[in-house]
């Protein structure tokens, strides 16, 4: 069955809305998706494209600390991402962080219906009941001792969520300084093959993710030497100049922004 899948890995994260600042605006909780997965291939493209092959789907609540860049997974919501998957568009969430308390609830955007109808066993009903039961309440939970505590209502402090909201767009930004590994999207814990493998495939543009190649630069490309990082990049000169036509405007123009953070290496 591995030939019904690319041998190229596409990396991925999303973050969700409704992202918080706490309350003296020095740190920003949110919930992400991570995902990691080969594309089908072949006959299994068929008839709509294919369901790819996944190696990780993973939606988690994070802190983020924009001075200090770090990044922290606070708390994972797995056995729901199992049932509803990664994607934000699937999710509904709420948010509110204090000094050191992140209060949260999670939900399918969509309700529990639409999963408990479409169980295919028993044991699957069984199971996404027991997921609905427990995302049915609202929880808080202290980033300083990791302790989670079911919460009500009347236990929420009145903070504005609009007061401490921060855009996406604005978190996004923030968030570009953050490396791969920092998010967990190692690709060679992901998807093990020889270093010269994911070197190839990214100069040469044959892995379409664009975020994987920014990761096999960072994670392999960045401990080369400056002779190897500069044979790199006459590989790809003498690549370019190489082809003709709408296959070398094309390299030129997709190839421009991977060859620059390449170069930035030196």
């Amino acid at each position: 069955m591995s030939s019904c899948y690319s041998d190229y890995l596409s990396v991925h994260y999303e973050v969700h809305w409704n992202a918080q600042w706490n309350t003296d605006h020095s740190k920003i909780t949110y919930i992400a998706s991570k995902t990691a997965y080969l594309e089908a291939k072949g006959i299994a493209k068929f008839p709509d494209g294919g369901i790819p092959k996944y190696l990780m789907q993973d939606v988690s609540l994070y802190v983020f600390d924009p001075c200090n860049h770090k990044l922290d997974i606070i708390v994972d919501f797995n056995d729901l991402t199992r049932w509803i998957g990664p994607s934000r568009s699937k999710w509904k969430a709420e948010l509110l962080f204090t000094d050191s308390l992140i209060y949260y609830e999670v939900l399918p955007a969509s309700g529990w219906e639409l999963f408990l109808n479409n169980a295919k066993t028993e044991a699957d009903s069984t199971s996404i009941a027991a997921v609905r039961d427990k995302y049915s309440k609202s929880y808080v939970i202290n980033i300083e001792t990791d302790q989670i505590r079911q919460v009500d209502s009347t236990d929420v402090p009145a903070i504005s969520k609009d007061a401490n909201k921060i855009e996406l767009t604005t978190l996004t930004r923030l968030l570009s300084v953050i490396q791969l590994e920092q998010w967990g999207l190692v690709v060679q814990d992901i998807y093990p093959k020889p270093d010269e493998e994911y070197i190839e495939e990214t100069i040469y543009l044959y892995n379409n993710s664009v975020t994987t190649r920014f990761a096999v630069i960072e994670q392999i490309i960045s401990k080369l030497n400056k002779e190897e990082i500069e044979d790199l990049l006459n590989k790809m000169d003498e690549h370019q100049n190489s082809l003709e036509g709408l296959e070398k405007s094309e390299y030129e123009i997709y190839s421009k922004e991977t060859y620059e953070k390449i170069k930035s290496l030196l």
